[in-house]
């Protein structure tokens, strides 16, 4: 994310500053001291809503493969007893699960998702401004694969005009299509009601 400076001539006490192109409030993260906007609660949720056809798209190829290889080990003699066992089955469709979605956390962690780039945003750590990394990725996607508290909370978010990306405050979803992820500084308030 580029660095951008102060606006000239200070910041008069109590001003609030605006993204340019979008005329959100500015924030600034806190070790690194660069600026930033939250993406719109609609288009945080949009995006995620297309992460997770993407993933769930994926993963229904996964159970047709798992289908077709079942019905392999129905057909195998070494093999039939599992083939026939439901709770095998499922139990590998519950794995199968869990390391899709961490593998989809790794990519979104590291690279961003499909959603991410459709809603012109990116996670990042509201501390430094880095980004969650692979790993940690990983754990926040299966964190947040608890559709139902999921979806109460980004629906709130969308209504409220928010942008909260995580449980806690240390992750935001950053607008990269705002005057500041494009390099231009942030306006006064006042200046921006002006024209």
């Amino acid at each position: 994310m580029p660095s951008v400076a102060e606006p000239a001539g200070g910041t008069p006490s109590g001003a609030r500053h605006v993204d340019a192109v979008s005329g959100r409030p500015v924030r600034q993260f806190t070790a690194g001291g660069g600026y930033y906007v939250e993406v719109s609660g609609a288009r945080h949720f949009w995006g995620r809503v297309l992460d997770g056809g993407v993933y769930l798209g994926a993963f229904g190829l996964l159970v047709l493969l798992a289908l077709g290889i079942r019905g392999a080990m129905r057909n195998s003699i070494a093999l039939m007893e599992l083939g026939y066992n439901d709770a095998f089955f499922y139990s590998s469709l519950g794995l199968l699960w869990f390391l899709g979605l961490y593998g989809y956390g790794m990519i979104w962690g590291s690279v961003g998702t499909w959603g991410d780039r459709a809603a012109g945003m990116r996670s990042l750590k509201t501390v430094d401004g880095s980004q969650a990394g692979a790993w940690r990725g990983g754990w926040r996607a299966v964190a947040w694969s608890f559709f139902p508290v999921y979806a109460v909370l980004a629906i709130a978010s969308a209504l409220s005009g928010g942008g909260g990306d995580s449980f806690d405050s240390s992750y935001r979803a950053v607008d990269l299509r705002s005057g500041i992820a494009q390099g231009m500084p942030p306006r006064l308030e006042a200046d921006a009601r002006r024209g």
